[in-house]
């Protein structure tokens, strides 16, 4: 019997120890450590993976987002691997970009955007797109393709609104196009 006991003494020496080490390790923790490295802007509001928008009015398709990945912030919306087609007037706007960022009526790309609209192939290395104003305004090297015209540069102004565009240091090959008899 005596044997038992000291069995038994020595699984509950055991547990008990174990409850006090439980409990020093759980108040030992600095609770804020984790703050300064994540705030609360830092955590997006939703999350979408792999996913369509599609925006419409009574008589269109007026605007169509396919993305592989986007987050909502407070602030600001990332995108990833954006496919944005829009219907303006009757033309139809396809912009393709590997990462956006959304800041009130304004589009950031860091890593490159393509524009085809109108016949025209667009592309800047990095770019600013506002929304409300429709005008791209590339940040250094800039390519413009078409039927008949090559054209490259730095720095695009792009008013689609107005027909005004602007840029810095311009090469251009430009093809005249030949009348069919």
């Amino acid at each position: 019997m005596k044997n038992f006991l000291n069995v038994g003494n020595s699984v509950s020496f055991f547990f008990l120890f174990l409850l006090i080490l439980s409990v020093i390790i759980i108040f030992s923790f600095d609770k804020n450590v984790v703050s300064p490295y994540v705030s609360p802007g830092d955590i997006p509001k939703i999350e979408l993976n792999n996913f369509t928008i599609y925006q419409v009015n009574n008589k269109n398709l007026l605007m169509k987002l396919n993305a592989r990945n986007a987050k909502q912030f407070d602030k600001f919306e990332e995108f990833y691997d954006v496919l944005l087609e829009r219907l303006s007037n009757n033309i139809l706007d396809t912009i393709t970009a590997p990462t956006a960022l959304k800041k009130g009526d304004s589009i950031f790309f860091d890593n490159g955007v393509n524009d085809v609209r109108d016949g025209y192939n667009i592309y800047t290395t990095k770019g600013v797109y506002r929304i409300d104003k429709n005008i791209m305004e590339g940040d250094g090297f800039f390519s413009i393709k078409g039927n008949f015209q090559d054209i490259k540069g730095d720095n695009i102004y792009y008013d689609a609104k107005n027909g005004i565009t602007k840029a810095e240091n311009i090469e251009a090959k430009l093809t005249p196009q030949r009348k069919k008899k």
